[in-house]
């Protein structure tokens, strides 16, 4: 886990209302497709990482906490799959209990959890806000010893949450009806250079 705090705060600034211990955390996640999903930093180049969303909440005064999550692909060294879901949700949830059972010592204020994915990220999002707190993920959080604290937030923020996989693919099949060869293309254009008229 990745936490990142304006450097202000540290010299008793107020940005944006905020201060240390009342600014908002901000949670973003780089899962894209239920791959696993590194924690990140902000500045990072590759696709999906949010940097720039990191960015703009730190300029606006919020905490923001990058937890890595496992993903479909993932597996231990025999070979067993061990990211298959509900595992991106555990290392989420876990993560936020991390949060409020430190609150004491955490920036922020751990009662204004945000979170945020695109995709299969904004899925991850609204299925942690939507499952606050749910005796259903608790044998999972036992196994891994994640803190005896809550895991409920504050707010969601989703775009684009792919959550409904079972119809996933037909929605693909028909924007894509009876297209089933395409080919590439590459034209190269040379632009004549112009001439002077006199």
């Amino acid at each position: 886990m990745n936490v990142f705090v304006p450097l202000g705060y540290y010299k008793n600034e107020i940005i944006n209302d905020y201060g240390l211990n009342t600014a908002p955390i901000f949670m973003p996640n780089t899962v894209g497709g239920y791959f696993p999903g590194p924690r990140t930093f902000p500045g990072n180049k590759k696709i999906l990482y949010n940097s720039s969303t990191m960015v703009k909440a730190l300029s606006r005064g919020y905490v923001v906490v990058s937890a890595g999550l496992r993903g479909r692909t993932l597996t231990n060294e025999k070979g067993e799959f061990i990211g298959k879901a509900p595992a991106f949700i555990i290392d989420m949830k876990a993560a936020i209990r991390y949060i409020k059972f430190n609150k004491d010592n955490f920036p922020g204020d751990v009662n204004k959890i945000i979170t945020n994915g695109t995709s299969a990220g904004g899925a991850i999002s609204a299925l942690i806000g939507a499952s606050g707190n749910n005796v259903f993920f608790e044998k999972e959080l036992d196994e891994i010893g994640a803190a005896d604290s809550s895991d409920n937030i504050f707010a969601v923020s989703a775009y684009c949450p792919i959550h409904n996989l079972e119809n996933a693919d037909a929605a693909y099949e028909w924007q894509f009806n009876g297209i089933n060869d395409w080919h590439t293309q590459k034209i190269d254009i040379k632009m004549a250079k112009p001439s002077l008229v006199l």
